[in-house]
């Protein structure tokens, strides 16, 4: 055994002679490489020159000089870009360009059941109004629903240029809505459109399309939430009370890097992909100012006209808004679980402010219809009630709370909204209040609401179990109109992320039937009105977010 081991540092020592030399820089150079999810060993050396090297052609600084030669003419022919999978698909050119592309898609199958007043007295006083008319006009349920939907499929671009800090995010959203009436459900349409420059983090600046850094459960994105969806309060109470983005510019600090944060913003108000030219107010016009002839009118003191939209004002004021964080401990982030199972404590409390005027709501008894969309909007975001009761100016004040830790996780808002009419019509000249049946315009006064809700992931970072309760009341100056609502949900994630996961909730919800409405009629004698309408609402939904 001796001789043997004296035999194998004989053959080291060998190879480390002079004479040996020349063999020992022939040894091939290359690299490991993955590929396939495999390592592989990649030569790095031409094979021509090694072979010249080898039997003795070519001296050894001949062959380094050729081989860089070889080398740079590689790099020469080698694509400057990069293109990895990480969260998207991204394409790097150097370090001054990234683009990321990202797909979302939610595929949801949903069973809803409805108590008997959901099919007799039906909900009047949420609904759209259309063409302003006044007729009782009630969505009644009287039957089981069933339907498959695919709620969020969207893409996003996003990234940055020229310099890591002036970044840019293009999305488009192509959901599916029962509530789009205009025929545009499932087609493109732009969610985000925003630049932004990060080069001062206490004072990044964001400009164009995008989210309004305002309450909580707005800002959350939906890739994250342990429900399928928001609460009714949740999205009333958003700052333009249509839903969670808006045209504008806000300055914000970097979350990452502060305890105590900030953000304040200037918007149009009027949601997106909309400016307030397509919610101004247009005045009706007395017909004895009218000139023979001009649209079809003729001078009559009796009658009154408008001209659809060709007199505007209220077009200049814009919303604002502003919020304040501070991190008591950790980084809680926006996300509702704690799916990192935190090992110390992920705690923030934040406040928000809104301040959004001269709101059209005002029906096409007392004014020209407003965009369609626009009025949609108001609805499906919980905030139908309003509709047709004047131009308001809208006050919005929340507080919000969320803590994670060991796979716990809660979080809780509350809400104050102040609604002030600034005026019940169109400002100087109203239309004909004969056509009006209800009377004198119903007064609402304030809205508010809570909610809380506590989760838990019983196996880490996989399966979590989430319940919720939320309060609201819409008008504080009627009744029999609450909104409560509670909700359980399990959500199993295959990866360990909000990538690849499945949701199975239920929601009890109840609204009260009843409560006066602008334009709408006073139903009070109907058998029934007031009682609540009840569903027991359960979704299942798998989401893909690549």
């Amino acid at each position: 055994m001796r001789i043997f081991r004296l035999f194998i540092l004989g053959i080291a020592l060998a190879g480390l002679a002079p004479g040996s030399l020349h063999t020992a820089w022939a040894a091939e150079e290359g690299q490991l490489v993955k590929k396939d999810g495999r390592w592989q060993y990649v030569s790095t050396e031409d094979p021509g020159l090694k072979y010249l090297y080898l039997k003795g052609i070519i001296t050894q600084e001949e062959y380094e000089k050729g081989l860089s030669v070889v080398q740079a003419k590689e790099r020469l022919q080698t694509p400057n870009f990069k293109i990895d999978v990480n969260n998207g698909l991204n394409i790097r050119v150097g370090d001054n360009f990234l683009l990321k592309m990202r797909v979302l898609t939610q595929v949801r199958y949903t069973h809803s059941t409805y108590n008997k007043t959901w099919g007799t007295i039906g909900d009047s006083r949420n609904p759209e109004i259309l063409g302003g008319q006044v007729e009782f006009r009630a969505i009644r349920k009287q039957s089981d629903s069933n339907e498959f939907s695919v709620p969020r499929a969207q893409l996003q671009f996003m990234g940055h240029a020229f310099d890591p800090d002036f970044r840019y995010n293009v999305s488009l959203a192509l959901d599916q809505t029962p509530w789009d009436q205009e025929g545009g459900s499932g087609r493109a349409r732009l969610l985000d459109a925003y630049i932004a420059s990060w080069h001062i983090p206490f004072a990044t600046v964001q400009l164009g399309q995008q989210k309004v850094w305002f309450n909580r459960s707005q800002i959350s994105s939906n890739a994250t939430t342990a429900f399928a969806d928001n609460m009714t309060v949740q999205n009333a109470f958003a700052a333009n009370l249509i839903n969670s983005r808006d045209i504008g510019i806000q300055i914000l600090s970097d979350e990452e890097q502060y305890k105590l944060n900030y953000a304040i913003g200037i918007w149009n108000g009027a949601g997106t992909n909309l400016t307030r030219e397509g919610t101004s107010v247009s005045q009706a016009v007395p017909a004895s100012n009218v000139q023979a002839g001009l649209g079809g009118g003729t001078p009559s003191a009796n009658v009154r006209r408008t001209y659809n939209w060709d007199t505007r004002f209220l077009t200049g004021e814009l919303m604002y808004t502003a919020r304040l964080l501070y991190k008591i401990s950790g980084n809680p982030g926006y996300g509702q679980g704690d799916i990192l199972n935190s090992r110390t404590p992920q705690v923030a409390i934040a406040a928000g402010y809104a301040y959004n005027p001269a709101q059209n709501y005002l029906s096409s008894i007392r004014s020209d219809i407003v965009d369609r969309a626009y009025r949609q909007s108001v609805t499906k975001n919980g905030n139908g009630r309003l509709l047709g009761g004047g131009i308001y100016d809208f006050q919005t004040y929340e507080v919000d709370l969320i803590g994670k830790y060991l796979g716990w996780s809660i979080q809780a808002e509350g809400y104050y909204r102040h609604q002030r009419v600034r005026n019940h019509n169109s400002q100087t000249v109203a239309f004909d209040p004969t056509t009006n049946p209800t009377g004198p315009q119903v007064e609402l006064g304030q809205a508010w609401g809570w909610y809380a809700q506590v989760g838990k992931y019983v196996i880490p970072r996989k399966l979590e179990v989430a319940v919720r309760y939320g309060f609201m009341d819409p008008s504080t100056k009627q009744v029999n109109d609450l909104v409560k609502e509670f909700g359980a949900a399990l959500n199993y994630s295959f990866d360990g992320t909000y990538n690849n996961r499945l949701i199975v909730d239920y929601a009890n919800i109840t609204m009260g039937s009843g409560g006066r409405a602008p334009d709408r009629s006073p139903w009070e004698t109907i058998p029934g009105f007031g009682q609540n309408l009840i569903e027991n609402r359960f979704n299942v939904q798998y989401q893909f977010y690549f």
